[in-house]
């Protein structure tokens, strides 16, 4: 108890002053006075103002809430999985998103909202796929679903290429910013839709970490123990694909949080979900804002996508886990 709060109070510290931070960098720096006075009231340049509200701030809360749904998404599938390599990208919603978005681009995004919608629904589409083919009477398989994860996964990569092809060389930029993930254009209405879909799925996953932690034991461990495993087997997929959906579907996909977040937070703490979903997500939140910072600063004029920062921070570290793993 006394580690988690240590390192859940200090994640929480590092996120605010990387939220500082991030309100005030960018193509055109505004110092820290003009921030607090547009956040409460007093600011003297209604162009910084206008900057602050309607740009940086609705940035921020983008990269705080996807960092929070990747990480407890990534809890969410390494207890349920008992493996502390399995990400989010397990139940295929990222790939599914990816195809989502690549019909929506090639179609012309005819309505506003249409590429986030589309990603949202492919995406929790494939998730369904692969869970009805991962049951194996009645009963949910990690190696059945896993298989499925990897069939349907290529599926949608297959698609995604066909429709990159065939689509205009604008479009397949802008889908190529969009796989690598980007808080650029996310909106105040954007943030708050996918909230809705979103945090609901967390606080469920909170209110039930007892139950994981009973998976933790196994299926048959789990139920011995009294716990309801089809009903948490379910409700882990279900909540992990939804915090997933509605992060990539706001803000692209962005790799390694859901993977590196949950197994940092783990070494730090305990594999105990009551303290661990909510630690991974202030880390995450803090992960996801720092990657957005280390974008701009590199390049303010035409910001690299954040998906990048994240891979060069999250690869060397997966590649420690495999090699402590085959060393075990």
């Amino acid at each position: 108890m006394r580690r988690f709060w240590i390192f859940f109070i200090l994640s929480c510290a590092i996120l605010l002053l990387l939220g500082a931070i991030s309100l005030c960098a960018g193509s055109e720096d505004i110092p820290p006075s003009e921030v607090f006075g547009a956040l409460f009231g007093g600011a003297s340049d209604e162009t910084s103002r206008d900057i602050i509200l309607e740009i940086r701030l609705p940035r921020l809360a983008a990269g705080v809430f996807c960092g929070m749904m990747l990480a407890g998404a990534g809890v969410a599938m390494q207890t349920l999985f008992k493996n502390p390599l399995a990400d989010p990208s397990i139940t295929g919603v990222s790939s599914g998103a990816a195809l989502g978005a690549a019909i929506a681009i090639s179609a012309g995004a005819a309505f506003a909202f249409s590429v986030q919608i589309s990603a949202l629904f492919f995406g929790l589409a494939a998730t369904f796929a692969i869970w009805r083919l991962g049951r194996i009477n009645g009963r949910l398989s990690a190696f059945s679903m896993l298989l499925a994860g990897i069939a349907i996964n290529a599926f949608c990569g297959a698609m995604v290429g066909f429709f990159m092809y065939s689509v205009r060389e604008a479009g397949v930029k802008g889908f190529v910013f969009w796989t690598l993930g980007s808080l650029e254009n996310c909106s105040w209405r954007e943030i708050f839709c996918a909230a809705a879909l979103g945090l609901p799925a967390w606080i469920l996953l909170m209110a039930n970490s007892r139950g994981l932690n009973m998976m933790m034991l196994g299926s048959d461990g789990a139920r011995l123990a009294g716990a309801n495993v089809n009903f948490l087997q379910k409700l882990s997929i279900f909540c992990a694909a939804v915090m997933t959906a509605a992060a990539v579907a706001m803000c692209g996909i962005i790799g390694f949080v859901g993977l590196v977040v949950p197994h940092i937070c783990r070494m730090l703490t305990s594999p105990d979900n009551r303290f661990l979903l909510p630690l991974s997500s202030a880390f995450g939140a803090a992960l996801v804002v720092f990657a957005d910072i280390a974008a701009r600063l590199y390049s303010p004029l035409d910001t690299i996508p954040i998906g990048v920062i994240t891979a060069i921070l999250g690869a060397p570290f997966f590649m420690y886990l495999l090699r402590r793993n085959g060393n075990a």
